[in-house]
Parts: structure tokens; sequence; C-alpha cells
């Protein structure tokens, strides 16, 4: 699994790569400071207090704060989410550089990938509210973050992949198959995703790594549907 990872690692030469990252953390940068724009303005139009003085000048510093603090928070969730939507381009990159001899991957319908997107993010919403009050037990929901997000991470990453080759029914039943080793990688994953600065490319890497990995484990085999 290490091995998969350096080698994921080792292809962000490759301008594929570059370009997603490039225009996700650039459309992110645009988006934000979009936003910082219009929320700014509003706020500034707005007169907390019909006599101004202190106050409101307090208002409007402690809102510029909170504005700034929201633009930090939201940009990785915004850079992530750009760059996910070009995706499949880190996968078709993996793929030509290390598995030529792989077949040409199907066209898999915007209907089906727009299904399984909402399925997923409906499932991690609700899911991780769920384990909000574990909070109170410290440990305990460190231990059901991880665990959690390990297999939905693994999930997401892997049907991603696979997507690309298989039809629903046959990437579910690998999957089931190969579920524990899928999950110990989505662990890993899940990690990933928490270290900051590196969570903005996580994705990226998140995607090569399971091409190789799932590669590793079989999936893209003759009689893999068997």
């Amino acid at each position: 699994m290490i091995n998969d990872f350096m080698k994921s690692l080792a292809q962000f030469s490759d301008p594929r790569f570059r370009r997603v990252v490039l225009i996700g953390v650039g459309g992110a940068i645009v988006t934000i400071l979009a936003l910082w724009g219009i929320i700014g303005f509003a706020l500034n139009s707005i007169d907390f207090f019909t006599n101004g003085g202190w106050l409101e000048t307090a208002i409007d510093w402690l809102l510029g704060v909170g504005l700034a603090v929201l633009v930090l928070l939201l940009f990785p969730s915004v850079t992530v989410l750009i760059s996910s939507l070009l995706l499949d381009q880190i996968a078709e990159a993996v793929e030509e550089k290390h598995y030529p001899h792989l077949p040409q991957p199907r066209h898999q319908p915007f209907l089906e990938a727009l299904i399984s997107g909402l399925k997923f993010a409906l499932t991690a919403l609700l899911l991780n509210i769920l384990i909000l009050p574990l909070l109170v037990l410290g440990p305990v929901y460190v231990i059901a973050f991880y665990a959690m997000n390990g297999y939905l991470l693994s999930r997401e990453y892997f049907e991603l992949v696979a997507a690309r080759r298989f039809d629903v029914p046959t990437m579910t039943a690998f999957r089931k198959r190969r579920q524990m080793k899928l999950w110990i990688a989505g662990v890993a994953l899940t990690f990933l995703m928490t270290i900051p600065i590196v969570n903005l490319v996580a994705p990226i890497i998140a995607t090569a790594f399971m091409v190789h990995y799932s590669i590793r484990l079989g999936a893209f085999q003759p009689g893999v549907a068997a």
C-alpha cells in the first residue's frame, strides 16, 4: 500500500496532475474572493446602530474577522470540491502511464454517476451527523470517525476508478469481496484528508492511489465479476 502511495506522489510531475491542482486552487481563490466581496459589501451596507460610533466600528471589525476566518475554513473545502470534478482525468493519467495494457474505459452514463455521487454525499453527511454525540466521549469519537470515514472514502474512491471499467453490479460484487483491504486503505485516506495543506491535493492522491491499489487487488483482471 505504501508503494502505491509513493507511485501516486511521484506522478505529480504529470501535467494533468498539475492542471487539476491549479484549477482546484485557482477556482477556489476566485470563488472565495467573490464570496468575500459579496458578503463584505452586504455587511458594509448594513448599519447595526443608527448613531454609528464605536459600537458600529467594533461590530464591523468583529464581522470582518469572522468573515476572514470563514474564508480560511471554506478554502480547503472549495478547492477539494472543484478538483473532485476532474478526478476522472487523474485516473486516466495513471492508467496511461502505468497500465497501458488496460482496455479502453467504458462510457459511464451521467445519470449513473450523478446518482452515485448524491448517494455517497448524503450517506456521508448523515453518518457524520449521527456520530457527533460521540464527541463527548473523546477517543471513542476519533475511532468512530476514522472507522466510518475509512469505509466511506474507500467505497467512494474505489467506485470512482472502478466505474470506468465495471457496471454497478460488478463493481459492488468486487468491492464486497475486498471490503476489509479497501477499508484499511480508506482509513489511511481519511488520515490524509485531515492534514492541513495536504488535504488540498488529497483527492488527487487518493484517486491515483486507488487506481494502483485496485489493480493490485485484481480489480481489472478477466473474470473479476465471477
